[in-house]
């Protein structure tokens, strides 16, 4: 099989696992659902929203709210063969099939296929002005089901509720329409998407109806970091059906969306094996850890700067891939191509591996650090190559980074067990303030296994001398007090 081949069906694999464990959410003549294809938002929703359903989308000015209906849109016609109508109160329709192609979508195509309609009430030049108390929204009801009906569409968006409650005096005939709007939506089984501005500095909508009429209600929010935009997002209710509560962060990128909500734990799997070990390829190192780390094990490896955690890792890895298996490198202190010109000044190419599709590196900067980010990214490596050791240089860089330790330590815990789950074994390098020994003008570095938490794997309590040169690492003979 090709590697391409291999994430196809590791991707196909894990889509039926998350399927699988939605339905064990729901129960037998529950509420049908729909997924909506946003990347992380069904994960979130457990499986989408109730088909037939209303969601409400709230959020300030510049949240995402817009992005989040057109994917939406999009996904539902490229992904489920859904055709969709999109209502606009704000943008003209021209507008959006413009600034739709900036993340790679174009309408045009499924506008001719009939598989995509507008329903333009957009604001002309003329209309400056509120209308009148007296006037008739019902037409508008009337033009949204023809159009649901022409194109047999099974997925509708309206763009915002806001600015029809703004282009309208009459506030209580707004209202009405809306309820109207929603039932015979509801009745056609259209699934609808609904954005609304929210009051900046309240989590509630500008106005008091959409809440109540809408089956479900997610909240978007910005937060400024020291180098980006913080989004978030919290899922406030969807009736009838269970979903994941919470602040959870999401990106808006060159694709679309990408939420990353914390994943389930399958506590009743785990593939660890102290039979099966990990070796460093070592000569000495192995026997002290009584053959290696057992697999599915995370082997913390603390050290000053200097002191060879890097090498020790690349030891790692390099007998992995002697071993057969494949391998995933997490950088958060050196840039990739530094590791790569270390790697290969102990005679070892990195380079070669990652062609291969044997080697994956995951690097992100720890400058507003997200860690539902990280460890999607992580997974992601790990299941698309299948890998079954990881390197994380260094666990000491979340700590400096806008993790607090409480998050740290969140964010290791779910990585362990995930980990555990699928068998993976990791060393995870931290910085620690140790010192050196000096002898014949070299600098010598020491081992402890009680300090690196190993004495539930070896009985060995000894402290070694190493050395690190160009052939890597060595161990010496044993520390003397």
């Amino acid at each position: 099989m090709t590697n391409a081949g291999r994430q196809d069906n590791l991707k196909a694999k894990k889509k039926a696992k998350l399927e699988k464990f939605w339905k064990t959410r729901g129960r037998e003549g529950g509420a049908e659902r729909i997924q909506t294809g946003i990347k992380g938002f069904d994960e979130m929703l457990e499986g989408g929203i109730p088909k037939g359903g209303s969601l409400l989308i709230i959020g300030s000015t510049g949240t995402g709210k817009t992005v989040f209906i057109n994917e939406f849109i999009y996904r539902g016609i490229t992904k489920f063969d859904e055709n969709g109508v999109f209502v606009t109160f704000e943008e003209r329709p021209e507008d959006i099939i413009k600034n739709v192609k900036n993340f790679g979508w174009d309408y045009d195509p499924f506008i001719k296929q009939n598989k995509l309609t507008f329903v333009d009430s957009s604001p002309s030049k003329e209309m400056t002005k509120e209308i009148s108390p007296d006037y008739d929204l019902s037409p508008l009801v009337t033009r949204i089901k023809h159009a649901v009906k022409k194109i047999k569409a099974k997925r509708v968006v309206i763009d915002s509720l806001g600015s029809l409650f703004l282009k309208f005096s009459n506030k209580g005939a707004v209202r009405e329409v809306f309820y109207l709007l929603a039932d015979e939506l509801k009745g056609m089984g259209v699934t609808t998407l609904i954005t609304s501005e929210k009051i900046y500095g309240y989590d509630i909508p500008r106005y008091d109806v959409e809440e109540y009429v809408s089956d479900a209600v997610v909240d978007l929010n910005t937060e400024i970091g020291q180098n980006k935009m913080i989004r978030t997002i919290i899922v406030r209710k969807i009736r009838g059906v269970g979903y994941r509560s919470g602040k959870v962060e999401f990106e808006i990128t060159n694709d679309g969306v990408e939420v990353y909500p914390k994943i389930p734990i399958d506590v009743g799997v785990a593939k660890t094996e102290f039979k099966v070990r990990k070796k460093f390829g070592i000569s000495g190192l192995d026997e002290a850890l009584g053959g290696g780390i057992p697999r599915g094990h995370m082997l913390l490896v603390a050290g000053n700067t200097g002191t060879g955690k890097t090498t020790l890792g690349m030891h790692f890895l390099i007998n992995g891939f002697d071993s057969g298996e494949n391998c995933v490198w997490v950088a958060l202190e050196e840039p990739i191509p530094q590791v790569k010109k270390t790697v290969l000044e102990h005679g070892w190419d990195f380079e070669k591996y990652e062609q291969q599709g044997r080697l994956r590196f995951v690097a992100v900067s720890v400058i507003d650090i997200s860690p539902d980010k990280l460890l999607y990214q992580i997974l992601d490596a790990v299941n698309d190559i299948g890998a079954g050791r990881v390197v994380f240089d260094s666990v000491s860089s979340l700590e400096s980074a806008t993790m607090d330790k409480n998050k740290v330590r969140e964010f290791l815990v779910q990585l362990s067990g995930f980990f555990k789950t699928l068998g993976v074994t990791c060393i995870m390098n931290y910085l620690t303030a140790e010192s050196f020994s000096a002898v014949k003008g070299q600098l010598l570095g020491s081992l402890s296994a009680t300090e690196m938490r190993l004495s539930s794997v070896t009985d060995s309590k000894d402290i070694l001398r190493f050395e690190v040169d160009r052939g890597g690492f060595k161990l010496c003979e044993k520390f003397k007090e």
